[in-house]
């Protein structure tokens, strides 16, 4: 019996319950355990039946026992990294995510990673054995050869990996553990695929959240979660109140930028300038972040190491940006505040005027901004004052839910209970702004919006949920669920409570085993 406890995109982990010994996945099966000949397949003590699958334009037969699928392939068949995406994608739409994905001789430890994110849920110490028994040992670094009979250290190198892997999707962090483990080239080749040629199939499994974005390199930049971010900001964000001018400025080190010293700063010295303005954050590999969503994922859980220097990549990813985010939101006015590290944003876009030079420390730092800002105030109509915490609310409901949300809540107001802010109807709490994790709470006053609208929704079957609801017992899922999503559950459409969802829509309607939504009320 498999007991899967946590989700990340393809990849899980739980407990295998075997004749009554319960062991941990994913795993390291030792080759002792594992008979493969033509007439019999066993596996950990379970039989094996055989039947033929069509994936693409190849028939392969798997064989298939109580808990496990396992291919009966040449481990050659997935030396190239394109075959190795293809086959074990197309494999996991057939199979599902019922039994645990064990393809035999291709433990690679520096691919290994790379093919728990794919979906494969076993791994074998063949290898292992092989290469130590000729003088090969494994190390964080790479293979070395020093001679000696090293099988019991290399099984315990994978063992000790596939530990750190499971403590990845528990703790969310497995991308960043992915990318990190880059030591061969087909690792970084599956990892580009499966980000590129695949981005589409894999966004819909990745988690809308995974707690914090630690960037480490270019890779980063095609991450499902910067990606959608970035894609919202340049296709669907809308400026708020009309405002005629941007001001684009650089990150700060600390998240929110609004709590760095630089940006109370800027807040201090402009002052009520700051309702004539769209202040908007120019920063890698999220491009750029308007000020009334820096505390939502993922802009406000990044981090990046600050040198002050910007690869090629990351600079033609900005200028591209901000061309496109000017021309879509029409502004008369642009200004540019930003340091010398990103003269390369002026020389690109042939600024004159508009660009200002920060020169960070001076006592009159801020003196060209203001005036600039204060010429453009006297130019328009007086503005009223601002809601800024308004804007930031209906702002994150828009990237979070989508602009159907907006007519259903602009009218709302906003109240502040138990520390926390709500847009509420009368008294009534429809969303809760958890300052936290940077999103919007569904409260259950607000269900029914989503189930009239067919948005974020879980279908269950007729029973009254109370803390988890597991993947048995959902009839269907909307399209727009992702992992960590807020959803509304229902039965026929009447509501039984809110919660968030554990699982994607492809793995919640491919499996019987696992907590599929967490339940709220």
């Amino acid at each position: 019996m498999i007991k899967s406890q946590s989700f990340f995109a393809y990849s899980r982990c739980g407990y295998l319950n075997i004749n009554g010994q319960e062991i941990e996945f994913p795993l390291v099966l030792d080759s002792d355990s594992i008979q493969i000949k033509e007439d019999q397949i066993s596996l950990m003590g379970e039989s094996a039946t055989k039947r033929d699958v069509s994936i693409g334009k190849r028939t392969i037969t798997i064989a298939e026992t109580e808990n496990f699928i396992v291919p009966i392939i040449n481990p050659h068949f997935l030396k190239r990294s394109r075959q190795t995406v293809n086959f074990i994608m197309d494999l996991k739409k057939i199979i599902g995510y019922d039994k645990l994905l064990y393809i035999p001789g291709i433990s690679d430890p520096y691919l290994l990673p790379q093919l728990f994110m794919l979906g494969v849920d076993i791994f074998d110490d063949i290898n292992a054995d092989m290469e130590g028994s000729h003088g090969t040992l494994y190390t964080m670094m790479g293979r070395i050869h020093n001679g000696e009979e090293n099988s019991r250290e290399n099984g315990k190198f994978l063992q000790d990996l596939v530990s750190l892997l499971k403590k990845g999707v528990e703790s969310m962090t497995l991308m960043e553990m992915v990318e990190r483990w880059n030591i061969s080239s087909k690792a970084r080749e599956i990892i580009r695929m499966l980000m590129d040629e695949k981005s589409e199939e894999f966004e819909k499994v990745y988690p809308r959240t995974t707690g914090s974005v630690i960037a480490g390199g270019l890779e980063s930049l095609e991450r499902p979660d910067i990606v959608r971010f970035n894609r919202y900001v340049l296709e669907d964000y809308k400026k708020p109140n009309n405002l005629e001018t941007i001001l684009f400025l650089p990150c700060s080190a600390r998240k929110p930028y609004s709590t760095s010293k630089s940006h109370r700063e800027i807040f201090e010295a402009l002052g009520s300038l700051r309702r004539y303005i769209n202040e908007v954050i120019v920063t890698s590999p999220i491009t750029l972040v308007p000020r009334e969503l820096e505390e939502t994922y993922p802009a406000g859980f990044y981090d990046i190491p600050v040198t002050g220097n910007w690869f090629l990549e990351e600079k033609e990813n900005i200028i591209r940006s901000i061309r496109s985010f000017i021309s879509k939101n029409q502004y008369k006015n642009t200004i540019f505040f930003l340091p010398e590290d990103m003269l390369f944003v002026k020389e690109r876009l042939n600024l004159g005027e508009d660009f200002i030079l920060w020169k960070k420390g001076t006592d009159n730092q801020f003196d060209e901004l203001k005036a600039r800002i204060s010429q453009i105030r006297s130019e328009e109509d007086v503005r009223g004052r601002r809601d800024f915490m308004k804007e930031k609310l209906l702002s994150i409901a828009r990237y979070q839910f989508g602009e159907w949300i907006i007519p259903h809540i602009e009218g709302l107001r906003i109240n502040r209970m138990f520390n926390q802010f709500m847009l509420v109807d009368g008294n009534k709490p429809f969303f809760v702004f958890n300052e936290r994790l940077g999103k919007l709470t569904i409260h259950k006053n607000a269900a029914e919006l989503f189930v009239k609208t067919r948005k974020f929704l879980v279908e269950i079957d007729d029973f009254k949920p109370t803390a988890s609801i597991y993947a048995m017992g959902v009839k269907d899922c909307t399209e727009d669920v992702r992992q960590e999503d807020e959803v509304v559950i229902h039965h026929s459409g009447s509501v039984r409570g809110t919660g968030i969802a554990k699982m994607s829509k492809e793995v919640m309607m491919n499996t019987h085993k696992g907590v599929a939504v967490k339940v709220r009320n």
